[in-house]
């Protein structure tokens, strides 16, 4: 990483393997999710976790939360992802937000870079359900106002977990992603935040919604990789863990 220093390949870092779920009890995959995850956090690692439908973030973030007491989870993606449910069911990636909600609290919340939301999640968004950061204030406002806005929404939390959905992303850089969508942030916009406000308070790290199908020119999962690994880089230059 240019960015931060890093060479990751003097890092001491461990691939877990795959989480192994249950396809036909979207509980019982979430479950296990949880389960696997917080066995990684016992033993006093910060997890990055690939995905994946952005449901995934249910079943990591709760992990998360019995070992980092004090969690706030800040999600960058297009969508604010706050509905109470969808074709049925409360457990998906338009509701994933929300879930979250119920767990950690609205002040624990944080959306950053949304730029598409239904009638519910905008009424919920006016009525400060959540905190957020429009995807226009990037462009608008500039990096330092979003670190400190950023910085702001997270002052009172002991512990923070990061999750980006790719989507977040303009469908220019990152294409093959379930539900893209126009007029979103550039790869700058996030990787430069990231030594804005990276701290030892940051526990966790996923990135989810890559579908490999729509990404012939491994685009996205290039990026995506990125953000992992310059995540990575900066916590450990900054904290060399």
């Amino acid at each position: 990483s240019m960015r931060f220093g890093v060479d990751l390949e003097s890092v001491l870092y461990v691939d877990e393997g795959d989480i192994v779920v249950a396809y036909e009890s979207l509980y019982k995959a979430l479950e296990v999710i949880k389960m696997v995850s917080e066995y990684v956090f016992s033993l006093g690692r910060v997890p990055v976790f690939l995905g994946g439908e952005h449901t995934i973030t249910y079943g990591t973030a709760r992990a998360a939360g019995e070992y980092h007491k004090g969690l706030c989870v800040v999600v960058f993606d297009a969508h604010a992802d706050l509905r109470n449910e969808y074709l049925g069911s409360r457990f998906n990636h338009t509701c994933v937000v929300s879930r979250l909600v119920e767990v950690f609290g609205g002040d624990s919340v944080v959306l950053a870079g949304t730029r598409a939301v239904s009638r519910e999640e905008y009424e919920k968004l006016r009525e400060g359900r959540v905190r957020y950061i429009p995807a226009k204030s990037f462009r608008r406002l500039g990096l330092k106002h979003v670190a400190q806005t950023l910085l702001d929404f997270t002052s009172s939390c002991k512990s923070v977990y990061l999750s980006v959905d790719m989507d977040v992303f303009d469908p220019a850089f990152a294409p093959g992603v379930a539900t893209p969508e126009p007029d979103g942030l550039v790869p700058a916009d996030l990787l430069d935040l990231l030594p804005e406000v990276l701290s030892n308070r940051f526990v966790a790290l996923d990135v989810v919604e890559v579908v490999p199908p729509y990404d012939p020119s491994m685009v996205t999962s290039m990026l995506a990789a990125k953000i992992a690994i310059e995540f990575m880089s900066g916590l450990y230059s900054q904290l060399g863990r």
